[in-house]
């Protein structure tokens, strides 16, 4: 039996905005629909209950916010990937707030389109490297952190050689993509590394894996 690909929603009302995520993402996984309003969002929602919604703040009527707010409550399981042209840290921390699970900007390359699906679709957060910076300052919002510390006593020592290297070039901004090429290995294995590297650490977000490299004592990554 195949397995089935995540199913996903987009809402945006700039149609070539919509034709571009699609071409982006059905090669790997299910767009089952386009809406071009919040109100349309929630009914498609509700109807087809898709895993991921990726959906613009500023639209006709209900707007992308308040969409996943409401969201929250009609259909919990559903999560949400803000892509805005709005990178004011007021705007990421309200996405966060009323329940958003990733946030990127209108300016984010392909790559890192894909990349924040699949963490998000992974159950993690997803904070676009053009908003980190700004959502941080000065009150961030409750999923968006600015220190991390690792579960139990997991230390970079207690990573592979080959996670440690991965870690080190996330860290440098780096997707997984140029990851891969950079090691000569394939992007699958990437993800594999770092699937384990998320549960050494605890981690649950690139964020997170991030500022424990950074602040990794005394440890060469």
């Amino acid at each position: 039996m195949l397995e089935q690909r995540p199913r996903v929603l987009l809402a945006d009302d700039h149609p070539l905005i919509r034709e571009g995520l699609r071409k982006l993402l059905e090669p790997d996984f299910d767009v089952i629909g386009e809406v071009n309003d919040g109100d349309a969002l929630l009914a498609a929602a509700a109807r087809d209950r898709p895993d991921l919604v990726i959906t613009n703040i500023s639209m006709p009527g209900l707007d992308g916010i308040e969409a996943t707010r409401r969201l929250r409550v009609t259909a919990p399981s559903v999560r949400v990937l803000i892509l805005s042209h709005h990178a004011e840290p007021s705007w990421v921390r309200a996405a966060f707030a009323a329940g958003a699970s990733g946030y990127l900007t209108k300016t984010s390359d392909p790559e890192e389109i894909e990349v924040a699906v699949r963490e998000v679709l992974a159950g993690r957060f997803y904070v676009s490297p053009a908003v980190v910076r700004a959502a941080f300052l000065p009150a961030p919002a409750a999923d968006v952190v600015t220190s991390f510390e690792p579960a139990g006593a997991a230390s970079v020592e207690t990573l592979t050689p080959r996670e440690r290297e991965i870690l080190h070039l996330l860290a440098r901004g780096m997707g997984n993509k140029d990851i891969a090429r950079g090691l000569g290995v394939s992007v699958a294995t990437v993800r594999t590394h770092l699937n384990s590297v998320y549960e050494k650490v605890g981690a649950e977000s690139r964020v997170e894996l991030a500022l424990f490299a950074a602040n990794a004592s005394g440890a060469a990554v």
